[in-house]
């Protein structure tokens, strides 16, 4: 948190046409209306002008920070309002939020910034995953022209809440919990052998922030940690192990718990299927906290009923929200939230803040914090 928000402020409900932020060491208003909501520093010479793709009245907005010196935020989410914006010649940078943001106007605003003085020098997702940006990355990212334009995300924001999920999931199925509520209904008194993680082994499809994080936990629990990536070379002392991708088999063969991390790519796409849950133990538990597009739906809920793996839990799903005709819900030995597994109370605080980093350092002419490999999508 900035020690300038220590300073009193004027706040208006969002239904109101005008509200007003002033602070000592710098004059800066915001103006939100119901089509925008501008930050503006009094220097415009020296204000970064930020193209902000969110519907209006998303929640998210509440989080955004209200002090920053020589930043505008223009935040609309059709052309037409941006066109209409005085500052919409300004804009040197995009940011788009998945959360109801028109992925569509990505390229419009890119183009029509091509037209104006600035450019745009810095495209920005708040959240992690940059799937959805795929088509926009392709036609304007990669090109030649604009090979120099970083791309950001949100990585690291919501790494901690995640890491919490996959151990209650190891925890859940390892404790038996549905097994203890069961003999609560029925007033059963089963004192059945209660196991522990400590010795389990624990593997990871995909290894950056969010599987580092999980792992430092892991280790906690006295977990062995084995991970699969696609440079093998970089190895690490989170992990016991590390294997190829090529080596997957070995790491689905020896885990007791198998979590999937892996980013929404093409190479990515049913990554996990019939031929990887018949790999896995019998005994062994598949979680899924990346993205849910590499996950065949249909094989692992037939593995889950016909026994060939203990359990599952996912928080992620290639349609969203779940269809109520997939089978997943049909199957008892599955830990199933609706995406919601980093919606934390800080949750676009956490997702500003990473933003915020990124800003410090492109205006510092240092590396951005979470730069995405525009070929690799992650």
């Amino acid at each position: 948190k900035h020690s300038d928000q220590k300073q009193k402020m004027f706040v208006r409900p969002l239904h109101h046409r005008l509200a007003t932020y002033r602070t000592h060491h710098h004059h800066t208003y915001i103006q939100r209306t119901m089509m925008s909501f501008s930050t503006t520093a009094d220097d415009d010479t020296s204000t970064t002008t930020v193209a902000v793709i969110c519907p209006p009245d998303s929640p998210c907005l509440n989080a955004a920070p209200k002090n920053i010196p020589h930043t505008r935020l223009l935040i609309h989410n059709d052309m037409e309002s941006f066109q209409r914006d005085p500052h919409f010649a300004d804009v040197s940078a995009i940011m788009f939020v998945a959360l109801g943001g028109n992925v569509s106007l990505l390229p419009q605003i890119f183009d029509a910034a091509e037209e104006a003085p600035k450019k745009i020098k810095w495209v920005h997702s708040l959240f992690a995953g940059v799937d959805a940006l795929a088509p926009f990355i392709k036609s304007h990212l990669l090109q030649k022209k604009h090979q120099h334009v970083p791309l950001t995300n949100g990585r690291g924001a919501f790494s901690e809440s995640l890491a919490e999920y996959v151990m209650t999931a190891a925890l859940h199925f390892n404790k038996q919990i549905s097994r203890v509520q069961q003999n609560r209904i029925a007033r059963t008194w089963d004192k059945f052998v209660m196991p522990t993680l400590a010795g389990k082994t624990i593997g990871f499809v995909g290894f950056g922030h969010i599987g580092q994080t999980t792992a430092r936990l892991a280790r906690q629990f006295g977990m062995k940690v084995v991970c699969v990536r696609n440079d093998k070379t970089k190895q690490t002392e989170l992990a016991d192990t590390v294997y190829g991708n090529e080596e997957k088999e070995a790491l689905l063969a020896e885990s007791d718990f198998v979590v999937s991390v892996l980013p929404g790519t093409p190479q990515t796409l049913d990554y996990f299927g019939s031929d990887e849950f018949a790999m896995m133990k019998p005994s062994g538990v598949f979680i899924s906290i990346g993205r849910g597009t590499v996950v065949d739906e249909d094989a692992l809920a037939n593995a889950l009923m016909k026994g060939q793996i203990s359990g599952a839990a996912l928080d992620v799903f290639k349609v969203e929200p779940l269809p109520t005709e997939s089978p997943l819900w049909d199957c008892e030995n599955l830990l199933l939230t609706a995406h919601n597994a980093d919606l934390t109370e800080d949750y676009f605080e956490l997702g500003w803040k990473v933003w915020e980093q990124n800003l410090e350092a492109i205006r510092q002419g240092e590396s951005p914090i979470t730069l995405v490999d525009k070929n690799k999508g992650y």
